[in-house]
């Protein structure tokens, strides 16, 4: 869980000219606010399923942004069972922008990175010519592990594409999220 200097609480409280950066004391106010929710949501409201341990640590970055490392154990009951359990959890698609407007937004400004690749190969994720977090993906109808043990998921050729400055960007692009 990271904090976005971008956030609307942020924003709404910075005068004209200094960066977030510039005010540690209210992105830590702000920041352990939503980490709050957060742990509500997981060990309270159980939106993942019922824990039976969990444990955190808060860093900062060169930046002074904070963010949270977190492993979160599941009961037996609620552990991942099968690939089509991963799709009720994570996503990897462009949602629907008539039916779900909020989320499209929301994935357009923070789930879609670079560009990478041919088309910017002087993105900060390049790597000898690759990006490495290995942008853009192969579309796949079904979420599947890989010899690895790491799930390849879901990422249709539906057609659906977002505009992301002069480029367009389909399900390939688009970061793991838990709508």
């Amino acid at each position: 869980f990271t904090c976005n200097p971008t956030w609307r609480e942020l924003e709404e409280h910075l005068f004209p000219g200094p960066a977030p950066s510039d005010r540690a004391d209210l992105i830590t106010r702000v920041f352990k606010l939503k980490l709050d929710e957060l742990i509500d949501d997981l060990f309270k409201k159980h939106i993942l399923g019922r824990t039976i341990a969990h444990v955190f640590v808060i860093e900062f970055q060169k930046r002074g942004l904070p963010h949270c490392h977190m492993l979160i154990i599941l009961d037996s009951e609620d552990k991942i069972k099968d690939d089509n359990h991963i799709d009720r959890i994570v996503c990897t698609e462009i949602p629907d922008a008539a039916r779900f407007p909020q989320l499209y937004e929301c994935v357009g400004r923070h789930m879609i990175p670079g560009p990478c690749g041919t088309l910017n190969p002087h993105s900060p994720c390049m790597e000898d010519g690759k990006c490495s977090k290995e942008f853009q993906k192969e579309f796949q109808n079904v979420t599947m592990a890989n010899k690895d043990g790491y799930p390849r998921y879901r990422r249709r050729d539906n057609g659906i594409t977002m505009a992301i400055g002069k480029y367009e960007a389909d399900n390939r692009w688009i970061v793991p999220y838990n709508p």
